[in-house]
């Protein structure tokens, strides 16, 4: 059989491989199938998301879907496994960046006041990422179960160990996202402290101030026969009253371990 090109494909599957963010899915018929696989890696520190689509033929050669010539080429089985590997390691490498971020949080975490932005662009990634890699596991799982290709012994060795770093990066993905939660528990258990500290400070101020505010707005009534009102010490007497009221307030808060 000569070599496969796209006018043998369905001008629906035709467009599942031009789609540069199709979901990891693997399908065949009696004359092909298509497998599309969506992988993600670093572009300037930011996540780049791909789809990369191949196509089997019946007779077991597998073509790469070039998105630059808009065109098919045949791979060998090496070819096919080394530049899903290539994609895994690249896909593995940027989520060993966001592992570094989660940990300088995770030692940030009282000292940094906007912490919760970069944990919302961290949670954000890492949610994504576990949906990509989710299907991606799934799928490739799917089309080595399926495919003859796994009747190939250095394939099917091959893509075991894809189908490890595969899970692997998965389960990395899960733990640092149960990280992520724990960083905002703590930062909002830390939020809630200060806050409670602050109010409680401003309570205790409160119950001192109140019985000299008391105190003070008693004298400050202008009527007649007001105590000390005749009196030239009054406002010495009045001052004392005062210093004895607060004195005796921050003993007893200072007793009862409130200050």
């Amino acid at each position: 059989m000569k070599n496969m090109t796209l006018q043998n494909l369905n001008h629906l599957h035709i467009e599942d491989l031009k789609n540069k963010q199709h979901p990891s899915v693997y399908f065949d018929s009696e004359a092909y199938g298509i497998l599309i696989l969506r992988f993600f890696n670093a572009i300037e520190e930011n996540i780049n998301v791909f789809s990369s689509g191949f196509v089997i033929d019946d007779e077991n050669r597998v073509y790469l879907f070039n998105r630059d010539t808009q065109d098919i080429s045949e791979l060998t089985h090496s070819e096919f496994y080394k530049l899903i590997d290539q994609k895994v390691d690249d896909a593995s490498d940027y989520l060993n960046t966001l592992v570094e971020k989660v940990e300088d949080m995770e030692e940030s975490i009282y000292d940094d006041h906007d912490i919760i932005k970069s944990w919302f662009e961290l949670k954000k990634l890492f949610t994504r990422i576990d949906r990509i890699l989710t299907q991606t596991t799934k799928v490739q799982e799917l089309f080595f179960h399926k495919s003859p290709l796994k009747q190939d012994e250095i394939l099917k060795i091959g893509f075991e160990d894809i189908n490890e770093h595969l899970n692997r990066a998965t389960r990395i993905c899960h733990t640092n996202s149960a990280k992520l939660d724990n960083i905002y528990s703590l930062h909002h258990a830390l939020t809630n402290e200060k806050l409670s500290s602050v109010i409680y400070t401003l309570t205790v101020i409160s119950a001192i101030f109140l019985p000299l505010n008391l105190v003070v707005g008693f004298f400050g009534i202008n009527t007649e026969g007001l105590y000390f009102s005749g009196n030239q010490d009054g406002t010495k007497i009045v001052t004392a009253i005062l210093i004895s009221i607060f004195t005796v307030s921050a003993l007893f808060f200072i007793k009862r371990k409130w200050l």
